[in-house]
């Protein structure tokens, strides 16, 4: 199984790091990926009016995580992405997850660097993207929002009513078509480049201004108090072992109800808080196990719990499995 780890707002950086934990190194700007991992290539661009763009088209040839975990530093992805599984591929925007088993999907959605975004997906599974970073400034640009101190909120608000996903239709797939349709030795010029991804974002933020008022959603979270819920967050995972606080503690903490606390909280994440802990601290517990450095004792211990037997139960809740067979799993070789 082939993981990444990454927290950056530069495709440039983000891929050169993948190609040295590939044992490979780019061309330029290309990245051809060796063919233990999959058949394709990425490719990043930064275009002349600031963007950083992704582009990527390849076949898994081995089981892929990806996982881009939240950062301080606030910054937005707008992704356009095409998936056809013969077995399972998942994409989640926190603790949202879209799923697929046996098929294709295709969707365009916006995601911030304040929440994970992550991908799974199994051997053999297609992939092809155009992902765009952009900053608060830009984001403010495409949304018609003056105040930068406003985009946060009106993202938030977009993604609790599900405003910031949508599937792809035949317009944006022939605008994708036309990236993709390029040789990889033939690097397409920029402003080609530029049009297209141009194009994209404009459809995007278009469809979604004919679903929702920004004035109505800019007042359904405040900066002062989404703060607040971020800080408390962060805190819940500096130390797994710790006993969880209080619902009543972290709500003080957080200088609210604790009313208030728990349905911000569960606006902001998607899950009431106890339930996106747990899901979090499997999650952690999943990378440690592939990652195949402790034990398993060490490993429930590190999370918290004191009887194995506990950790083993509720890791298998999650990932239907216990955790010597995920271990099992993650570990098994793969033959091409």
């Amino acid at each position: 199984m082939f993981t990444f780890e990454y927290t950056y707002s530069d495709y440039e950086l983000m891929q050169r790091e993948i190609a040295e934990k590939m044992h490979t190194q780019m061309r330029e700007h290309w990245l051809h990926i060796p063919r233990v991992y999959a058949e394709g290539y990425m490719r990043n661009l930064k275009l002349p009016n600031g963007l950083s763009v992704n582009i990527y088209n390849f076949r898994l040839n081995q089981d892929w995580i990806m996982h881009r975990k939240k950062s301080t530093e606030e910054f937005y992805t707008l992704r356009f992405d095409v998936f056809d599984t013969p077995k399972e591929v998942a994409v989640g925007i926190d603790q949202d997850v879209i799923e697929r088993r046996k098929g294709s999907a295709s969707v365009a959605y916006l995601t911030s660097s304040l929440l994970d975004w992550s991908y799974r997906g199994t051997t053999g599974t297609k992939v092809k993207g155009v992902n765009i970073i952009l900053t608060p400034q830009w984001l403010g640009k495409m949304l018609g929002i003056e105040l930068y101190e406003h985009v946060m909120p009106v993202y938030l608000s977009l993604r609790s009513r599900s405003y910031n996903m949508e599937p792809l239709d035949s317009y944006y797939k022939e605008l994708m078509d036309q990236i993709f349709n390029e040789h990889p030795d033939t690097p397409f010029p920029k402003l080609y480049v530029m049009n297209r991804v141009q194009l994209l974002m404009e459809r995007f933020f278009k469809r979604i201004q004919k679903r929702v008022s920004f004035a109505d959603v800019e007042q359904e979270f405040k900066q002062e108090d989404l703060q607040q819920i971020f800080r408390v967050e962060e805190e819940l995972f500096r130390d797994f072992s710790a006993k969880l606080p209080s619902i009543e503690i972290m709500a003080r903490n957080a200088a609210m109800s604790s009313t208030k606390f728990k349905n911000l909280f569960k606006s902001v994440y998607g899950l009431p808080v106890y339930e996106y802990y747990q899901k979090k601290r499997m999650q952690q517990a999943a990378v440690l196990l592939a990652e195949n450095e402790f034990s398993i004792k060490q490993i429930g211990q590190h999370l918290g719990y004191s009887n194995i037997g506990n950790f083993a139960l509720a890791f298998k809740k999650q990932y239907l499995m216990l955790p010597q067979e995920y271990r099992n799993e993650t570990l098994k070789p793969r033959s091409l």
